[in-house]
């Protein structure tokens, strides 16, 4: 029965080489996955396409529809390939800092695929290696390389992240791999992507623009918020954009590790109130990589994601790559379920003031008020249950398209559960009697229930939401 889960926060896993086969994919759709996200800083076109068509054949065989969100690598600075897959690095010894092009394999030379390094760093400057793991301070910098000590030891490996949290490189918001990448996503039908290291707002209209070119302009796009200038644009980039990720792994780098945990406050709370999904990310079980179960402090950081307001926690490592993929979602499911057992909601500060908005608040008014089943949204393009999730009610929301897109799309929200209604629906009247023969299908509703539905009027265009109706359900025929 497709309304048998527990928990309304999504979980977002993403498949790497632990979980990418057709039984372990499986697995993590039954144990509560909604969200497949695919890395595209790793593995080949190939790769990627086997893990759609199965992810696709899967999601219908269960019955249960499964997102996929497409994350591009994005302008990260990374190390190159070093001899023996990596090298140790001694605190107090120097190394020099290459590009790519100019390394030749020598000792005590690291090379990184940024060629403009020596020409905007300087002496001091801190460098950060792997996640913040190893630290180097640059001593000394001429027109080919950069002189740094180590700072902080241990083992580099290759196509590990470099940081400079002091400097703002100048990059590009997407390169040439991400374009080539969302080329092949938006063919493959990928339903959601994920553009890293946003900086200001026209990092969002570029790729806006390249998937409208693509012929994909309804795609929605989420912001990764993991650099400083994100922060300082974050209520336009919040406005801008159709998601967002709290990526507290390289923010975590960039910034004071102190700041983050309000940062992601402050991002759940602008996003609940814009309407719009946020996911939070990074290390959320990250000791189940190794371990059958997470220590308590990673249990506590899930369920006060929860509290926060997020839509979705994800899994990144844990799934990818950890020993206990399925025991990693299973987990974070319990957590979520027992966490939203006890969640008193709260009422968030009003959103934008328009009709549809207004819509919304007028929902939550009548939740109280009214005795509800459930609530039925019929929804073209995902705006309307995307605004109605974001309340975050007490009772079930079911989101009925015609769009299979937008099915596929509407997964990622908090509470919802997307359904297909498919044929001619000319009127008000029709549609109320579609949703109640599918509710009843479903098993969701009995006579005497009563369905909030919300819509559209005409019927299946998109000009936003503008009617409810209090349906009260028949006996089942």
């Amino acid at each position: 029965m497709i309304f048998s889960q527990p928990h309304r926060t999504k979980i977002v896993a993403t498949i790497g080489p632990a979980s990418s086969s057709r039984a372990m994919i499986k697995q993590l759709i039954e144990s509560g996955m909604a969200v497949a996200r695919l890395n595209f800083s790793h593995g080949s076109y190939e790769d990627h396409a086997n893990t759609i068509a199965t992810i696709r054949q899967l999601s219908q065989e269960l019955g249960k529809p499964v997102t996929l969100l497409q994350d591009l690598q994005g302008p990260k600075v990374r190390v190159g390939h070093l001899p023996n897959g990596g090298i140790p690095l001694e605190e107090g010894i120097e190394y020099f800092l290459v590009p790519i092009e100019e390394f030749r394999g020598e000792e005590n030379i690291i090379p990184i695929d940024y060629p403009h390094l020596a020409t905007e760093a300087e002496p001091d400057t801190q460098i950060l290696l792997d996640d913040g793991l190893l630290e180097l301070r640059v001593i000394e910098v001429n027109h080919q390389a950069v002189k740094c000590e180590v700072v902080k030891g241990g083992m580099l490996a290759s196509r590990k992240g470099v940081n400079f949290p002091s400097l703002n490189l100048q990059l590009p918001s997407m390169t040439e791999k991400d374009e080539q990448d969302l080329q092949f996503g938006v063919e493959k039908g990928i339903d959601w992507v994920a553009l890293s290291f946003v900086r200001q707002v026209q990092d969002i209209r570029s790729l806006k623009e390249l998937l409208t070119k693509l012929g994909a302009a309804t795609t929605p796009v989420i912001a990764k918020i993991e650099k400083p200038q994100a922060i300082d644009n974050i209520e336009a980039i919040v406005a801008e954009c159709d998601g967002i990720m709290v990526a507290r792994g390289d923010l975590g780098v960039e910034m004071s590790p102190e700041k983050v945990p309000l940062l992601q406050k402050k991002i759940i709370r602008l996003c609940n109130q814009q309407g719009i999904p946020v996911i939070t990310a990074t290390q959320m079980l990250q000791s189940m990589i190794d371990n059958p179960r997470p220590t308590r402090a990673e249990a506590s950081d899930v369920a006060n994601a929860i509290i926060d307001g997020t839509d979705a926690v994800m899994l990144s490592g844990e799934s990818a790559v950890g020993q206990y993929p399925t025991q990693a979602v299973e987990i974070m499911a319990r957590i979520a379920a027992q966490t939203e057992e006890n969640l008193e909601f709260i009422n968030l500060p009003p959103h934008e003031r328009d009709a549809t908005h207004a819509i919304s608040e007028a929902i939550n008014t009548i939740d109280k008020a009214i005795d509800l089943r459930c609530i039925a949204a019929f929804t073209t393009s995902g705006y309307t249950a995307a605004l109605v999730a974001s309340e975050r009610l007490q009772v079930p929301i079911i989101a009925f398209t015609a769009d299979i897109r937008t099915y596929y799309r509407l997964n990622l929200l908090w509470g919802v559960i997307p359904l297909l209604l498919t044929g001619a629906i000319d009127s008000v009247e029709v549609l109320s009697d579609r949703i109640e023969a599918a509710l009843h299908q479903c098993e969701l509703v009995q006579a005497g229930d009563k369905v909030l539905i919300i819509g559209g009027s005409p019927i299946q265009c998109e000009k936003g939401t503008n009617f409810i109706k209090i349906h009260g359900i028949k006996e089942d025929c």
